[in-house]
């Protein structure tokens, strides 16, 4: 445990002009989480402010610009990531915000390959990431 990394994670629920929100799907070969449904975020950089790291982060991922920004919760989990076929165990600290999209048109990267808008009711019918359960949890959606 003495030599485990820790990343913290700024996480979007990122909610369109329909009220439908985005989750997506990482490719599998690389990273935490891989046989489950995400929503986007990613590490913040060392000196990057967090909603900095967040609107980045979004950006990388989806291809969205954020707007109203708002936190939600805090959680932390201790999981094993996958990079250059090595496996190493992570803890992560989940910064969970809500925000809307400035346009509904997202554009997957290699980091989130699948993408799609959903209900919020229908969140609960998805494998979701444990820290994605918490969240939703935490909302009462699931």
């Amino acid at each position: 445990m003495k030599n485990m990394k820790i990343r913290v994670i700024v996480s979007a629920i990122i909610e369109n002009s329909k009220g439908e929100i985005l989750i997506g799907k990482k490719s599998s070969n690389r990273g935490v989480y891989l046989d489950a449904w995400h929503i986007p975020g990613g590490g913040i950089n060392v000196g990057e402010r967090i909603e900095e790291g967040l609107k980045r982060e979004v950006k990388e991922e989806t291809g969205l610009e954020i707007t109203e920004i708002k936190p939600i919760i805090f959680s932390d989990d201790i999981t094993t990531k996958l990079k250059d076929g090595k496996s190493e165990e992570i803890h992560m600290i989940f910064l969970d915000f809500k925000c809307k999209s400035k346009t509904d048109n997202y554009i997957p990267s290699d980091d989130l390959e699948t993408l799609k808008w959903i209900p919020k009711s229908e969140i609960k019918n998805y494998n979701l990431t444990p820290p994605g359960k918490k969240l939703f949890k935490f909302l009462g959606w699931v």
